[in-house]
């Protein structure tokens, strides 16, 4: 094979071209740090960066959720601790005066007393997080509880559940539908907004005597209705530990993650500053053989 005077130069550009090339690739490394600056780099250890990035943003993604879901919980526990209490008083009042020998004026004072603990009742009811009501399952733009002018209480909201993603393919649900706290008739429970009106009916009653069986028999399921509001928060305490499990994983894993990634991604510094230094001698000396080779022959200057 002849070797011509065009080859030895294209020959020449090629071995600068991939001398410089290389060059920038190990001044990028030093610069950035980072020995995958793109795809090209190391294509597997890239798919394997970016696979680390995503966990980690999803990471960040769950653990906001996660926040989210502890502070909402201990939202409605302060809240159902609240209207816990105020049953609490209207069964004391309903203990405390269910003798037939008050007066009605008593009765009468006495009934504004639970009228007003009924409305504190459905305002914790109607209590909202960050804008929602907590307690009207998805509808969460519309009050759950109304009442009429005669203490008729209803329910507006539908039977949804508040779910968090927590994990890939996990979440845990908070339930959301208010009539589980407050108006549990249907299933075996007691409706506290019924019960506090009975109240308010015995309290009003003409009748003294009968008045006061109706208040005393307030007595008991006021307090089954307390009790029940005290169980539904107990169901929030599982809840709130697997929350609370799940964060503490995420976040002793998170460094784990981002260790793995910095063994794949950064560059070894030391060794790379090396690298550079060998490159740029042979970067130099390919240009020098080059310019004692390639010159113009006397056969070039005759054609």
């Amino acid at each position: 094979m002849r070797v011509t005077q065009n080859i030895t130069t294209s020959n020449f550009i090629s071995y600068i071209n991939q001398h410089a090339e290389n060059l920038l690739k190990t001044q990028q490394q030093i610069a950035s740090q980072k020995r995958i600056n793109k795809s090209s780099d190391d294509p597997i250890g890239m798919g394997q960066v970016l696979g680390y990035r995503t966990n980690l943003a999803l990471t960040d993604q769950y653990q906001e959720n996660i926040q989210q879901g502890k502070t909402r919980l201990e939202f409605n526990e302060i809240t159902l601790d609240l209207a816990s209490d105020l049953v609490k008083t209207a069964r004391g009042l309903a203990a405390n005066y269910s003798g037939s020998s008050l007066s009605s004026a008593a009765r009468q004072s006495i009934a504004l007393q639970v009228k007003d603990l009924y409305d504190q009742v459905m305002q914790m009811a109607n209590s909202k997080f960050n804008g929602n009501y907590i307690f009207s399952g998805h509808a969460t733009n519309t009050a759950p509880f109304t009442r009429d002018a005669n203490f008729n209480a209803t329910y507006n909201g539908d039977d949804g559940e508040l779910r968090i993603m927590v994990s890939d393919n996990v979440e845990v649900n908070i339930v959301a539908d208010g009539r589980n706290i407050f108006q549990d008739a249907a299933n075996g429970g007691v409706n506290i907004f019924d019960e506090l009106k009975n109240l308010i009916d015995g309290l009003e009653n003409p009748d003294p005597v009968a008045g006061s069986a109706q208040i005393q028999a307030a007595v008991d399921v006021l307090q089954d209705g307390r009790d029940q509001i005290n169980s539904r928060r107990s169901e929030y305490t599982p809840v709130l530990y697997r929350l609370q499990a799940t964060d503490e994983y995420m976040t002793n894993l998170r460094p784990k993650v981002e260790e793995a990634m910095a063994t794949l991604e950064q560059a070894d510094i030391t060794k790379a500053v090396v690298e550079l230094q060998n490159l740029e001698l042979a970067y130099e000396t390919t240009i020098a053989t080059a310019a004692r080779i390639i010159q113009p022959s006397l056969l070039d200057f005759l054609r």
